[in-house]
């Protein structure tokens, strides 16, 4: 009888962690593309028993179907994950294989102290062991190919220098990126990250690019800024990173280098003038007049690095080395971190997310706001919004669906030029995702890449928000085409599913085009996963990277630019000389993208007007800076199958004499809004809350690991829909997870109807836990218990001891109400009867009768005496 080892292959285990599964197709299997197969086993079998494998003598078997030699391939050692042990063979198919063609492999696993052991297919449990060879060939494990022209290719991962947490397209075709930390084993937070390049054409990278010190050897941190390209090819990065939630108050210019000087294209930084406060998470937009808008991201109140944090409500706009503070948004609401910011051909600019409410924000006369329509899928956060045509904007998935904390496959899309601008359904993806990317092409498809579709254990602190649990990273990348317009089935695009990537990438990962028409697809990782959590396992940062090549780089021939100009103006028709300029059926330049936290603040997409004129292109440029932001584009040539050229770097200028900013004598003067400060800046105007209005302390809990503090957009937005309130306080209580709002009058809030409005628009982003008030009235006795009558509008009110799970306050350390004194505990017991007290608690309905557990008791007295002393108020709860 064998002694079988304890190995197994099952293609459709996700397993290991962070990678696609047990068998990864890297892309189509064709042109040199290559397959990852990977076994498991046992390193200590049932009952304790030893089950070492071996590497040596350890092969997969592969043939095309049919053959009669099969081929080994070596298994090696790939890594532990508890008594697991994993082996990994990557093999290039077969040369005579083609589309449609079946490839057949099994395995040999060799021990040191069982018999050799032959893994192969069982229709019943997937997978099955054997010790006869010819049993195993028998029943091989089978995979078709696929053709590239129809999915593409992914390569090979490779090593980068640190996590890709935010990636950039530089005009000297470089990639420019740089993470959270250079050292993997160091601190999170007040970490140097040193920006660095990578170059496509030979996969490997160029070299640092520190910023200078501040004299004492401490450099500034970009992780978590915004950034956005000027007119002369600049990238403008503001913000940064001393804490989580925590925003710098810098800005930096980075100007690329000319790769043919000494320094080989590295670059220099240079500073810039300092803003208002600090941002963490803003977002950066390159305005028509050549200035760049700069909104949200959220900062330490104190300075410190430390709580308390909030989110920089006061927009600027940087020009010339100045900023500009623009008003906030009406009534002091809060922007999202990283909101989807989007350049309208009126010259305003659209937030299409992560709010339920789209925003227009105006720029002269110190800025005004303007509600626009609203998104039938309310809050998503973490979703990639895309330009994909002038005034066109699609939001893709994201967030969490219909109140649950999984992701969603829904897709909006809008159309700024109509007269009366709504979100409409576009095809849904065929897989729900959050933290992913979406990139543009230059055929006007959307690639969108990795991602998670996981709703998140629910013992977990924050379910849903980076599931990395094997089988929730979403490897196999969608593809959009918009399609016609309008569309037949009223479902605006169509989807399709290329090729699949080996790594996850969810959190923290990028995608942007590359000059070439390839996407590199990096990063992932480098987070702490929430509350009281520390930071996530090292196997789930990725210091590495993909370059996926899109379908239509195997369909034929590729055009060839062979000149272009490298600056044009707008309106302008411009000479591009290709290989053949007669076959040529579509031109496209696209924005050079710089993306972060699933945002590409740059990428946008334009279709030139062109004509074959002496043996050339003749190439017509925007005519408005309103349609197409000055600054550096990708140009492409496109032949008739769809298969586009190798990118010309062409940049787009304002004309001569107009400089970046202000009205200028020239035709362009009255298309581009110019930003213009007001008579003040105004930052706060909520209306005061009215006299007698009640105060209402609500418990949030929220998705986003960085707290209410800095993630205080979409429960702001929540809490202004709720019946009956008036007033929002602009600055939550991030120490205890609570927020104030004052209602209109003197009523209660409607507890029911409260929580289906605030669930409805918050869209299981953020939890409300509950409310507290602080009432004030005649107590009353009786076989029920104390009653509190306040008289007016409000109804008695029953009052009961406060118990330890009522209490709204959070420790946002164990992720569980804040802890009650003794006193707090007893202050329903203080209470008498005949007394007018003021009372504070958490505030309950039970049936048509409200009830407040009493927390604190304040000023209690009879009516006529002098007061009485035994009643005492309680100090507010605060987390230990």
């Amino acid at each position: 009888m064998p002694s079988l080892g304890n190995a197994w292959h099952l293609p459709s285990d996700p397993r290991p962690r962070g990678r696609g599964g047990m068998l990864d197709p890297v892309g189509p299997i064709l042109d040199g593309t290559h397959v990852t197969v990977i076994s498991g086993n046992q390193s200590t079998g049932g009952g304790g028993v030893p089950g070492d494998q071996l590497q040596d003598g350890s092969v997969v078997l592969v043939r095309p179907q049919g053959d009669a030699t099969w081929d080994p391939v070596q298994l090696e050692f790939l890594r532990d994950e508890g008594n697991d042990e994993f082996f990994a063979a990557r093999f290039q198919v077969p040369e005579t294989a083609s589309p449609g063609d079946a490839v057949e492999y099994y395995l040999r696993i060799a021990y040191n102290d069982r018999d050799t052991t032959f893994v192969h297919a069982d229709d019943t449990t997937g997978t099955a062991t054997t010790a006869d060879e010819a049993t195993a060939q028998a029943a091989p494990f089978r995979f078709t190919l696929d053709s590239p022209a129809a999915s593409g290719q992914c390569g090979p991962v490779f090593p980068l220098s640190n996590v890709a947490i935010h990636t950039t397209v530089l005009p000297n075709g470089l990639v420019l990126m740089w993470g959270r930390r250079d050292d993997p084993d160091g601190g999170f937070d007040r970490a140097p990250s040193t920006p660095f390049l990578w170059d496509p054409a030979t996969g490997q990278e160029v070299g640092q690019v520190p910023l200078p010190d501040d004299g004492t050897g401490a450099r500034d941190n970009l992780f978590c800024a915004g950034h956005a390209f000027l007119p002369d090819g600049r990238l403008l990065v503001a913000g940064g990173h001393v804490t989580d939630s925590a925003g710098l108050d810098t800005a930096w210019l980075y100007e690329p280098g000319d790769r043919d000087d000494a320094t080989g294209g590295l670059g220099r930084w240079t500073p810039t003038a300092r803003m208002n406060r600090g941002r963490w998470y803003p977002t950066a937009t390159a305005l028509p007049d050549g200035s760049v808008l700069l909104v949200s991201g959220s900062f330490s109140v104190n300075g410190d690095g430390r709580p308390p944090f909030e989110n920089n409500r006061v927009p600027q706009v940087w020009k010339d080395g100045t900023w500009t503070s623009l008003s906030a948004m009406p009534d002091g609401q809060a922007l999202e971190l990283y909101p989807r910011m989007h350049v309208r051909s009126d010259g305003t600019v659209f937030m299409s997310g992560p709010l339920a409410d789209s925003w227009s924000l105006a720029l002269p006369d110190g800025g005004t706001w303007t509600r626009g329509p609203t998104r039938d899928g309310h809050r998503r956060d973490y979703a990639p919004a895309v330009t994909h045509a002038v005034d066109r904007v699609v939001y893709i998935g994201g967030g969490t669906d219909e109140g649950v904390t999984r992701p969603t496959a829904d897709v909006e899309v809008v159309d700024l030029r109509d007269a009366d601008p709504r979100w409409r359904d576009g095809a849904p993806m065929h897989v729900p995702r959050r933290q992913h990317d979406a990139t543009l092409l230059p055929d006007g498809t959307v690639l969108v890449t990795g991602g998670t579709r996981g709703e998140g254990d629910a013992s977990e602190a924050l379910p849903g928000f980076n599931d990395l649990r094997p089988g929730q990273p979403v490897h196999r990348a969608e593809l959009w085409d918009p399609g016609p317009d309008p569309a037949p089935d009223g479902q605006v695009g169509s989807w399709t599913e290329p090729a699949a990537e080996e790594v996850d990438r969810c959190y923290h990962s990028t995608a942007v085009l590359l000059p070439d028409g390839r996407v590199l697809s990096a990063g992932g990782g480098e987070y702490g996963p929430g509350p009281g959590g520390g930071p996530n396992d090292p196997l789930d940062s990725h210091r590495d990277a993909q370059v996926f090549s899109p379908p239509y780089l195997f369909r034929g021939p590729r055009p060839a630019i062979v000149s272009a100009p490298a600056s044009v103006t707008y309106g302008e028709t411009f000479r591009v000389e290709t290989d053949a300029p007669e076959d040529v059926r579509r031109v496209t330049w696209i924005r050079l993208p710089s993306v972060t936290h699933t945002n590409d603040m740059s990428q946008r997409i334009d279709v030139l007007a062109s004509t074959v004129r002496d043996g050339a292109l003749a190439v017509t440029a925007p005519a408005l800076p309103t349609t197409c932001p000055p600054g550096p584009h990708m140009l492409f040539v496109l032949d008739a199958a769809g298969v586009p050229s190798e990118a010309a770097m062409v940049r787009i200028a304002l004309p001569a004499g107009r400089g970046t900013v202000g009205p200028a004598a020239s035709p362009l003067a009255p298309a581009v809004p110019t930003v213009t400060p007001g008579a003040t800046v105004v930052e706060d105007t909520r209306p005061a809350p009215a006299p007698g209005a009640t105060r209402v302390v609500v418990g949030i809990t929220g998705t986003c690991p960085y707290g209410i503090g800095a993630c205080w957009g979409g429960a702001d937005e929540a809490l202004r829909r709720l019946d009956g309130v008036r007033v929002v306080d602009p600055h939550p209580d991030s120490a205890t997870s609570t927020a104030v709002v004052h209602l209109a009058d003197g009523r209660l809030p409607e507890l029911d109807r409260w929580r289906e409005q605030f669930a409805a628009s918050a869209n299981g982003s953020y939890r409300l836990r509950g409310v507290e008030v602080e009432l004030t009235g005649v107590v009353s006795g009786g076989a029920g218990g104390l009653v509190l009558d306040s008289g007016g509008p409000r109804p008695p009110v029953r009052l009961v001891p406060l118990t330890p799970a009522a209490v709204v306050q959070w420790d946002t350390t164990t992720g569980s109400p804040a802890t009650a004194t003794p006193e707090e505990l007893a202050a329903h017991d203080r209470l008498d009867a005949g007394t007018t007290a003021t009372v504070t608690g958490p505030l309950a309905r039970e049936g048509a009768e409200y009830v407040l557990a009493v927390r604190s008791v304040v000023a209690a007295q009879r009516p006529g005496s002098g007061g009485d002393t035994r009643h005492r108020p309680a100090a507010p709860v605060s987390p230990p």
